[in-house]
């Protein structure tokens, strides 16, 4: 069995220090036992725009690697939607924490509207082993193409983690295709949304974990949740019994 932790939070937008504060809280509180710490998209900062992104990455430098000290303090890998700035350039990426370091990173690359002109479309589809469990990430909007996570699954993913930031109205689609992705690729797929008003709207929550066969082993609601949630590895196998879709393409 594997543990994963969600911790579905509401962001309050550009206060760094707030945010970078519930999710160093969650940390200690449940280090033991849990396999994988799951924050969603661009928790530190909320949604930043053309004109705010490099102030907001500079004041999240310290509480960032804050978090990544914290890491240390755990057994448990931080999954976390962040600013990456590489070379001048600003991406919406998600991090994998462990032990102090940076061990894997994901940079976006389907744009939702109000990404283009503040982000760069990421272009790398890579998979990290960890505690000999295959992971990827997909972040949000890129769980609406096939394509990510069928790449995803082709090298090898067991789980594919999507830090999210979906609003109203789109909290069907994101329901139903994160079905279906599990569904398509027999792996499972774990979404972590934020709640409350934000960004011009508001967010859905609604995170959901859902098995490679598409059942939905754990829903969130609406409002603030943290729950450990328990995945047994095992149903990749079975979902794969009978036949593997990636060897019929």
């Amino acid at each position: 069995m594997m543990k994963i932790l969600l911790n579905q939070i509401d962001i309050t937008d550009y206060d760094v220090a707030t945010n970078a504060a519930v999710v160093l809280s969650a940390l200690p509180t449940h280090k033991d036992g849990n396999d994988f710490m799951m924050f969603p998209e661009l928790t530190l900062t909320g949604f930043p725009t053309a004109d705010n992104i490099e102030q907001l990455h500079q004041d999240a430098l310290p509480h960032f690697q804050a978090i990544i000290d914290a890491s240390k303090d755990t057994d448990a890998t931080i999954i976390i939607g962040h600013i990456e700035k590489a070379d001048d350039t600003f991406y919406n990426a998600c991090f994998f924490i462990k032990n102090g370091e940076i061990i894997h990173k994901h940079r976006k690359s389907k744009l939702w509207l109000d990404d283009v002109g503040v982000f760069t479309q990421g272009s790398d589809f890579e998979v990290i082993e960890i505690d000999e469990v295959v992971c990827g990430a997909q972040i949000c909007f890129e769980l609406e193409f096939p394509e990510g996570a069928r790449t995803l699954a082709k090298k090898g993913a067991d789980v594919i983690f999507m830090p999210n930031g979906n609003m109203h109205p789109y909290a069907n689609v994101h329901a139903v295709l994160t079905q279906a992705r599990a569904i398509e690729n027999q792996c499972f797929v774990i979404t972590c949304n934020s709640v409350g008003v934000g960004h011009g709207g508001e967010f859905v929550g609604e995170s959901l974990v859902v098995s490679p066969t598409g059942e939905i082993i754990k829903k969130l609601g609406a409002g603030v949740e943290t729950v450990a949630v328990d995945i047994d590895l095992n149903d990749i196998h079975n979902a794969k019994k009978d036949y593997q879709y990636l060897n019929l393409l």
